[in-house]
């Protein structure tokens, strides 16, 4: 009988013991697993944060172009395809919001609006609020050259 009780308290006590290592190995796993999440979180958080940063592309820069106008400088034209004149200007833009700056554009323009584009010429364009250099037309008697 006092084997028997020496035997039960002995399978007891390791019991109990087992009982505390896998309570040990959970507890652990958990922090280990709420640190890896929280690692995660971070790094997605990041990479979401650098994904907003303003695109440079050339689409990216027409999309968000404003309002603006410009006075011609210079302005030298080239013949083109049938009914459009290539014309490469130099141009004074005043973009609201920012000083006035000079450009280069060279577009694509129709015939009958060559009057628009002449030096001394003021007229109405589209530029990059980040950076005013890059102008685009403000209508569909100019097209731009990439």
């Amino acid at each position: 009988m006092v084997l028997i009780a020496g035997l039960s308290g002995r399978l007891e006590y390791l019991w109990r013991g087992k009982r505390k290592l896998m309570t040990d190995i959970f507890t652990v796993f958990m922090w280990v697993a709420l640190i890896g999440v929280g690692i995660w979180l971070t790094i997605r958080m990041r990479n979401a944060r650098k994904s907003q940063k303003p695109r440079n592309d050339p689409a990216a820069r027409q999309e968000r172009a404003v309002w603006a106008w410009a006075k011609v400088l210079n302005s030298t034209s080239q013949p083109s395809a049938a009914g459009w004149t290539r014309v490469t200007m130099e141009l004074e833009v005043h973009a609201p919001g920012s000083e006035p700056c000079s450009a280069e554009a060279t577009w694509l323009v129709d015939h009958d609006s060559l009057g628009y584009v002449e030096t001394g010429q003021e007229i109405s364009l589209k530029a990059d609020p980040q950076d005013p250099h890059y102008v685009y037309p403000n209508g569909p008697w100019a097209k731009m050259i990439e």
